[in-house]
């Protein structure tokens, strides 16, 4: 069970502060059951609502500083996502996303990103539905990552290519 003032990791909307646990104020819905109220860091002015005890499947502990960096140092090794056809793209992105797991947010960051590039190079654009999860799990990783590494979500892309690259 988290607290109030603890920091969790949201499957859609990356790093989130709970700011309360209670009941929802809403008409026809069980006064009894508790719910976390959560803020995301990167967009304050929203509010998540996760079932105490039936919806903290959708939610982790932010990794640590120490963890952040080997993480970003295995790039190189983790393997792209597996698509078999243009076909599964879509629910193969998707359940990557639904994972809520880091290792499972760079591999489709690595994927899209390579095939961005890769269609770049043949003079074609990146896809829209390539983009879309891109900028979904950049958002989803990012916000972790800034937290953990005590920087602006912002410069992590610059952070992580400048590491990659010493």
């Amino acid at each position: 069970m988290y607290n109030v003032g603890d920091y969790v990791v949201h499957k859609v909307d990356g790093l989130c502060q709970i700011s309360e646990i209670s009941s929802l104020d809403i008409p026809d819905v069980d006064q009894t059951k508790q719910y976390y109220f959560l803020i995301p860091t990167l967009s304050p002015a929203s509010k998540i609502y996760v079932a105490v005890g039936t919806g903290e499947s959708s939610l982790r502990d932010p990794v640590t500083h120490d963890e952040a960096l080997a993480l970003i140092d295995s790039i190189p090794e983790l393997p792209e996502l597996s698509v078999d056809n243009e076909k599964t793209r879509q629910n193969t992105y998707n359940q990557a996303l639904a994972q809520n797991d880091v290792k499972e947010l760079f591999r489709l960051i690595k994927t899209t990103y390579s095939r961005k590039q890769d269609r770049l190079s043949k003079g074609r654009t990146a896809t829209s539905m390539d983009e879309h999860f891109l900028k979904s799990a950049q958002h989803a990783l990012f916000s972790e990552l800034s937290y953990a590494l005590g920087m602006e979500s912002d410069s992590m892309d610059e952070f992580i290519e400048k590491r990659l690259n010493k």
